[in-house]
């Protein structure tokens, strides 16, 4: 029974919605109308500001690590941390505070996987922060992913840590889709991959370049 309370408590902490709650503080506006339209710490960061992206990402992290930490100081079994994580990452993703509306969980997920298997999460976040910065965070998510179950086997991990990604899929790829009732048979993929309605194949490496260029002639 224990374990079941500590579920819903991993929902209810994952389900806190910094981004929004940020974005009311510093710019009185609900973040579930502006950009993207999801309380994600990237939503916050480049349509409200810095600072407020900057805690709403913090945060969003030490929920998800606050949780599977608490499962391993309460001795709870490696499923229950697993599942522990996976919660609030739902929580994350489909808030109870806001309706059912959240993020996208990739700040959650990161939180709990330094808590599961510090390790492996560092290793797997190599080729996602080289492909964000070079070409596109989104299609770095997805090698962050692919990287986290790899390595998990390599490592002998997969039971925790590889278990954990692959359960995470779900409510990652799941919000990729949203609004689901908005969604059609020629932006799926788009969606899937790039998570936008449109294909991203710029290199974002190449805008740096452009903005630096720019920022030195003038």
């Amino acid at each position: 029974m224990k374990e079941i309370f500590f579920l819903f408590f991993s929902y209810l902490l994952g389900s806190i919605p910094f981004g929004y709650i940020f974005t009311k503080i510093f710019a009185k506006r609900n973040i579930l109308e502006i950009g993207w339209k999801k309380t994600s710490a990237s939503n916050v960061f480049k349509n409200v500001g810095f600072l407020p992206g900057l805690l709403s990402g913090i945060l969003d992290l030490l929920k998800g690590f606050f949780v599977v930490y608490l499962a391993k100081k309460f001795g709870f079994s490696n499923s229950i941390c697993v599942l522990a994580g996976t919660f609030a990452i739902f929580g994350h993703n489909w808030s109870i505070y806001l309706k059912f509306a959240g993020g996208r969980g990739i700040g959650t997920f990161i939180g709990a996987g330094l808590a599961l298997d510090p390790k492996v999460l560092g290793l797997s976040l190599l080729p996602f922060f080289l492909l964000a910065i070079i070409w596109n965070a989104s299609i770095g998510t997805i090698l962050l992913l692919i990287s986290a179950i790899s390595l998990s086997l390599y490592f002998g991990r997969f039971w925790s840590f590889g278990i954990f990604t692959l359960f995470s899929l779900i409510p990652i790829f799941i919000k990729r889709l949203s609004p689901i009732k908005d969604l059609k048979k020629e932006v799926f993929f788009n969606r899937l991959i790039f998570d936008n309605d449109n294909p991203c194949f710029e290199l974002r490496i190449k805008r740096i370049i452009q903005k630096l260029k720019r920022k030195t002639i003038f």
